[in-house]
């Protein structure tokens, strides 16, 4: 009795078990059901229940077809829009609702405000086409509303055209004649100004004030010129004359020139006669003498006619030059008498001028008008259709929307998200907090988990701070081996052969670039930098210039940076990068250094250098007493 006692209150435990633990799936099964199913079938009810949307759609060109031998209009976005309220207007739509109220036998009413709400005008970008188009649940009726609101389009556009080209063509009559007697009341204003103000011509040099006015301009401009000319020859003749020059008048030049000429050629005989004998044997020779008495003679004529040719010549001149002067007076006196009736000229003639041009706008408006009664009267377009019907209006057979499938779809996942936030949302109300089990640690009871108080297995490695690890490689300096100097050096370009060498006798980079070829002394070994700091020249440098390498052409920094970066890459040195004039000039330091130098005297070879500078070179230099700078060796690329 016992074991069956036993027995069944062991089957009882089980069973209450396994419901508390299956009872949260059961409750998220009926929340997820009770939930996703009237949501599914509400929306999927809703969707299907939806009549189905046609849409007929027919394309229409709001201006009259081009011919074929026309270009195309370009497209008339202002008119678009205004057959766009036209089509949509109370008139239009009053045509259609009656005409339709006729076609449907009675069978529905038609109005205006339905109309409006069914039909819609979409018009093509850029074009002159717009789409007319009714949507509704009754396909034929669709068509036939839109064929029948085109056709009371056509039949509207084409009595306002008739009615509107009369109306244009008197109004365009009436403007004819009107401008047709304006032209000619302008026409005679026009000659009557003409005879009043003595106009010859339409054009104003064609006519007497200005022609008088052009010529004495002209003229004076010309008495100007001479004015000047006549003055300047006037003043080159006092000048001569100051000079005690020859002067003669323009008549006598030739035959001063000839006299010259002649005594010219006198004088080479008597300079030949003279070299050849003597002057008494000339003077008792007839004909030897008579040469030098001709030259007498004519030397006589040259200064008669040039004393008598300067007072006639400054004569001459001088009247000239007030001749000309008295010209431009007296056209200068002319030109202020005719200036007031050349202003009264021009001003009259600008006044005719505008009448022209007002004449030839009346002429080109009287043209314009005329062509237009003429292309009216031609092209009759309250004959012709001015809308052309693209496509008209078909039944539809397929329906636009709704979109049942993508509906259904779109209604299913929302539902079942509803249905998954409830159960989550449920969830998350009935969640109780469970307590972390109580650790047991020889039958006490431990609600937390025990710390390690000290710890000595981890310890944590100790930040120290290396300011030599803060700085990056690059910072670092580098010193290169003797090897890759050399490598470095044959490499390199002339001009960076002649900067290594430089480097490698104390200079810094800086005073290289401020040497001038004054500063290196070849016979003296001396190198004198601007600065004032001078150095002993050692043979590499003293060398160098014979390679063809003057200081006037210096590269600049980035020029010699990028070439010793070559140069590295060429001699395949490690890390090419990291070899400048910084570089090379540390490597040279360090070369002294290690020699044993006297780091006092180290700054009379590479300049000064700052006092943590020193206190680090001394790390490399030897344990025994510093040399003096006498005992140093120098010479890098000239070592033993």
């Amino acid at each position: 009795m016992n074991n069956q006692s036993h027995s069944f209150q062991s089957a009882s435990d089980g069973f209450g078990d396994s419901a508390r633990l299956h009872s949260p799936r059961l409750r998220r099964w009926l929340v997820f059901l009770l939930i996703f199913i009237p949501c599914m079938l509400g929306s999927q009810s809703y969707i299907f229940l939806q009549p189905a949307i046609y849409q007929s759609v027919a394309t229409v060109l709001t201006m009259a077809a081009t011919d074929i031998d026309q270009a195309s209009p370009s497209a008339d976005l202002q008119h678009v829009s205004i057959q766009k309220q036209i089509l949509l207007g109370s008139t239009i739509l009053d045509k259609t609702a009656e005409r339709l109220q006729q076609l449907s036998l009675q069978t529905k009413n038609w109005n205006a405000d339905e109309l409006r709400s069914l039909f819609a005008v979409v018009p093509e970008p850029e074009t002159n086409l717009v789409h007319l188009q009714a949507q509704g649940p009754e396909p034929k009726l669709l068509q036939l509303a839109v064929n029948t609101w085109i056709d009371s389009y056509l039949r509207v556009r084409a009595a306002f055209i008739a009615e509107n080209t009369d109306k244009v063509t008197e109004d365009l009559n009436g403007q004819l004649q009107r401008i047709e007697r304006q032209v000619r009341d302008k026409r005679n204003q026009i000659d009557r100004f003409r005879l009043d103000h003595d106009i010859l011509s339409a054009e104003s040099a064609d006519n007497q004030a200005h022609a008088r006015l052009q010529g004495l301009n002209n003229s004076l401009n010309a008495a100007l010129e001479e004015e000047v000319k006549a003055k300047a020859k006037f003043d080159a003749i006092l000048i001569a004359i100051s000079r005690n020059e020859t002067v003669v008048p323009e008549s006598d030049s030739q035959s001063m020139a000839v006299l010259i000429h002649q005594a010219e050629k006198l004088r080479d005989q008597l300079a030949a006669i003279e070299a050849q004998y003597t002057r008494d044997y000339i003077d008792l020779n007839p004909s030897l003498r008579r040469v030098r008495e001709q030259l007498i003679e004519i030397e006589t004529k040259i200064s008669e006619k040039a004393s008598v040719g300067k007072s006639f010549a400054r004569q001459e001149a001088e009247n000239n030059y007030a001749a000309a002067r008295q010209a431009v007076i007296a056209l200068k006196q002319q030109m202020l008498e005719h200036k007031k009736l050349a202003a009264d000229f021009t001003s009259q003639f600008a006044e005719h001028q505008a009448l022209q041009q007002e004449l030839e706008k009346l002429e080109t408006l009287q043209q314009d008008t005329r062509q237009r009664l003429v292309d009216i009267d031609v092209k009759q377009r309250q004959k012709y259709p001015q809308v052309d019907v693209v496509d008209w209006a078909t039944l539809p057979d397929k329906p636009i929307s709704p979109n049942y499938l993508q509906q259904s779809l779109l209604a299913f996942g929302v539902s079942l998200a509803l249905a998954l936030l409830a159960v989550l949302i449920i969830d998350f109300l009935n969640r109780e907090s469970a307590a972390p089990a109580p650790m047991s640690l020889g039958g006490i009871h431990l609600h937390h988990q025990p710390r390690e108080m000290l710890d000595v297995s981890h310890h944590q490695p100790r930040v120290v701070y290396d300011p030599l690890k803060a700085l990056s490689k690059e910072d670092v300096a580098r010193e290169m081996t003797q090897p890759e100097v050399l490598a470095l050096y044959q490499e390199a370009d002339p001009p960076i052969q002649a900067i290594i060498n430089l480097l490698f006798n104390g200079l810094s980079l800086a005073e290289i670039l401020s040497l001038t070829p004054d500063c290196l002394d070849s016979q003296l070994l001396m190198i004198m930098i601007p600065e004032g700091r001078s150095l002993v020249m050692t043979r590499s440098v003293a060398e160098c210039p014979a390679g063809g390498f003057s200081c006037l052409n210096w590269p600049t920094v980035e020029e010699i940076e990028t070439l010793l970066c070559c140069a590295a890459l060429d001699a395949g040195l490690h890390n090419p990068q990291q070899v400048n004039a910084e570089t090379l000039r540390y490597t040279y330091i360090l070369y002294l250094v290690r020699q044993g130098i006297k780091l006092t005297d180290l700054t009379k070879i590479v300049g000064s250098l700052a006092p943590s500078q020193l206190l680090e070179l001394g790390q490399f230099s030897p344990t025994t007493p510093g040399l003096p700078l006498e005992l140093i060796n120098l010479e890098y690329f000239l070592q033993a």
